[in-house]
Formats: C-alpha cells, sequence, structure tokens
C-alpha cells in the first residue's frame, strides 16, 4: 500500500498521484481520461468523481466556517459592532469562487486518495502500461 504524503502532495500540484507527471488538465474544468506519462485511467468506474465533489464540498464549507469564526470573534471583540454586509458579501463570494478554484485540485486529491486506498488492480495496471508514454 502507498504511503499518503507523496500521492497526496503530488495531487496539491495538479499532478498525476502515481508517477508525478503533469498536464493533466487540457482546460481548467477538463481533466485528461488518462495520464500522459504513466498511462492511468484516471475516472476508474462510472460516477468514481462523486468523491471529489465531496472533497471539494469539504473544502469550501471549512473555508466558510473559517469566515463564519472570523466574523464571531471580530463582533465579540468589537464595541460598537461589525457591519453585516461586509461579511455577507465576503462569504458569499468564496462560497461561489472556492469549488471553482479548487475543481482540478479536488479531482486529483480524489485520485490519490482512491489510489491509496484501492490499488490498481493487475487489469488497471496492465491497462495503464498499454497507455504509457514511452
Amino acid at each position: 500500500m502507498l504511503g499518503m504524503a507523496r500521492p497526496l502532495g503530488r495531487a496539491l500540484l495538479r499532478r498525476c498521484p502515481r508517477c508525478g507527471a503533469g498536464g493533466l488538465f487540457t482546460r481548467w474544468f477538463t481533466m485528461a481520461e488518462r495520464c500522459p506519462r504513466c498511462g492511468m485511467r484516471f475516472e476508474r468506474e462510472e460516477g468514481f468523481f462523486l468523491g471529489a465533489y465531496v472533497v471539494n464540498f469539504a473544502v469550501t464549507e471549512g473555508l466558510l466556517l473559517v469566515l463564519l469564526m472570523a466574523y464571531v470573534l471580530v463582533q465579540a471583540n468589537a464595541s460598537d459592532g461589525v457591519p453585516v454586509l461586509p461579511v455577507v458579501l465576503a462569504t458569499v463570494s468564496a462560497a461561489v469562487l472556492m469549488p471553482l478554484v479548487f475543481y482540478p485540485v479536488s479531482r486529483t486529491i480524489w485520485v490519490a486518495v482512491e489510489l491509496v486506498m484501492r490499488p490498481l488492480e493487475i487489469d488497471e495496471e496492465l491497462d495503464a502500461d498499454a497507455h504509457r508514454a514511452v
């Protein structure tokens, strides 16, 4: 079983968790079907990237929680109160922009988590080798 640090570190840089190759995305929202170097197929089964949605959702919710806690702390320490409109605008902006910005990273993180938790099977290894860049 692979250690989690190396695949996750590669994933955070939008690289292949298996071999570390870049160029996994043809556009911001379009991920290649396979790694250009090792040939690993990223979508290992139908609905595979539902986990990436969960990762993206959790990170976005975490950011919103941090913003809310920051507001509560500032509000608790302010003698005359803090206007709520800037906080609402910042929170709504974060809720809209964070999933868009984090989208490709959430996909590579999910591939890394899945690769560590469920390593490639023999047929997947052979399939990747058949598509490996020379």
